[in-house]
């Protein structure tokens, strides 16, 4: 007999809940988490749009230049076809919902067996990232900012500038100015959209002279630094509400004892 979880089977549940009272503590106690990784949001969203203005603004200098992508690349590249494993000792691996909002989440991505990677597929420091294929994420784009061997699978373009040609982190900045236009260059019918590597090299970037992009990259590089900083803070203190309200609702830990390390956290 095929068994079944039904409304009545639900309205049976006993829930062990603390007092209304003890709830509402625990509410503004953990709250003052949520708070503090919202003012880091925020921060890291100013400080991108911080980069964005005074990379814009470094273009109005008459020593501007304009350069295809593909010629002041040392790689350009589709990421891999994962071998997906669940051990923890493989390598990390970016799909399309890695990147958002400029950025790299490193939360829904995945494992795969290192040996199947091979060099030039494995992220440097100040790659960027374009989602190359879907409806909805195809053109996203996200500079690679972490200290961790991860590559990404081949529904993602690597972008990797040649630090002879360009200064990476303001090539990067070009790139991410110019999402709008990559995010219109796709191709194919409805749900096969397609941005294929040769239109990536196609891209034409404006960039400052290469003595504006020697001035303009310790600035970009403090903002970065500024946002990431922050974002990770916000992973950090994401972890602790989530191992605290657990232990509070069950009343392993009591309120008091999480008000002081939510203190000592924020």
């Amino acid at each position: 007999m095929q068994q079944h979880f039904n409304v009545a089977s639900a309205k049976r549940l006993a829930l062990n809940l603390p007092s209304l009272a003890e709830q509402r503590a625990i509410v503004e106690v953990l709250g003052a988490l949520d708070d503090k990784i919202t003012v880091n949001e925020r921060v890291a969203a100013t400080a991108r749009e911080l980069g964005l203005t005074s990379y814009s603004q470094s273009l109005h200098d008459d020593d501007s230049v304009e350069v295809v992508v593909e010629s002041v690349t040392a790689a350009l590249t589709r990421g891999v076809a994962p071998k997906y494993t669940d051990s923890s000792d493989e390598l990390t691996v970016l799909n399309q919902k890695c990147i958002r909002d400029g950025r790299v989440n490193l939360e829904p991505s995945r494992l795969t067996l290192r040996d199947k990677v091979k060099a030039p597929k494995m992220l440097q420091l100040n790659d960027v990232l374009v989602n190359s294929t879907g409806v909805g994420t195809l053109g996203r784009v996200a500079r690679w900012t972490f200290s961790l061997d991860a590559t990404v699978d081949s529904h993602i373009t690597i972008v990797r500038f040649n630090e002879d040609k360009v200064d990476p982190v303001c090539a990067g900045f070009a790139m991410l100015r110019a999402q709008p236009e990559i995010e219109a260059m796709g191709v194919g019918s409805t749900g096969q959209t397609e941005l294929r590597r040769s239109q990536v090299g196609e891209l034409k970037l404006t960039l400052p002279g290469l003595t504006g992009q020697k001035e303009l990259r310790p600035k970009l590089d403090a903002l970065e630094e500024r946002a990431d900083q922050a974002l990770r803070e916000s992973l950090a203190l994401a972890d602790l509400r989530d191992t605290l309200l657990p232990q509070v609702m069950s009343g392993r830990l009591r309120v008091r004892d999480a008000e002081r390390i939510v203190e000592e956290a924020v």
